[in-house]
């Protein structure tokens, strides 16, 4: 058996061809296991994606539901408001009419002052009167009927009584008759 270049030639190319071959067949199996792997892990991305999506569609359903609630809440808050709004708007107008009355009093007061004035002088010599017309602690008072009263010492309070003053006539002066108006005159017939 001869051996030539071309069986030589042959020889080398069936090897290498053989080796080829074995890295090929390594190459194609490796991809195989990397094929497969992939195709695992897609398969639990589609297992976890449905999960997911379970989830997000559970969720969405609680949002709507939560959405729904909250309307209806605000549905049943609205009169509320309203009541709160009026309350408001009724504050105000008491309030501005409030200020009218206190205007309106202090406008009589500064119109109606010198009058005033002569009605506390006349209360003042009213007490005045009645306290010096008032009978006295222990004395017996009697009228024409035939009842007699007797005034009882009341219990000493701890504060002493100011120094009365005598009513004068330099100290209240009596206004005309004129000069009294028709309300505090009263009924005179």
């Amino acid at each position: 058996m001869e051996i030539t270049l071309g069986g030589i030639a042959g020889l080398v190319a069936a090897i290498a061809f053989v080796v080829l071959v074995i890295f090929l067949a390594r190459v194609l199996g490796a991809a195989s296991k990397t094929l497969n792997n992939v195709a695992d892990t897609t398969a639990g991305l589609e297992r976890q994606l449905d999960g997911i999506m379970m989830e997000t569609t559970a969720l969405l359903h609680k949002t709507n539901r939560l959405v729904d609630t909250i309307e209806e809440k605000t549905e049943l808050l609205a009169p509320v408001a309203n009541s709160i709004e009026e309350l408001g708007t009724s504050l105000n107008k008491v309030t501005d009419s409030v200020r009218t009355v206190s205007d309106t009093v202090a406008g009589a007061a500064d119109t109606n002052k010198e009058q005033i004035a002569q009605a506390v002088r006349w209360g003042s010599v009213a007490v005045e009167l009645f306290k010096k017309n008032k009978p006295e602690v222990g004395q017996t008072v009697s009228s024409t009927t035939t009842a007699t009263t007797t005034v009882e010492k009341k219990p000493r309070r701890r504060f002493r009584k100011q120094a009365e003053t005598p009513v004068t006539p330099e100290v209240v002066s009596v206004p005309d008759v004129e000069s009294i108006p028709d309300e505090l005159k009263g009924d005179r017939s």
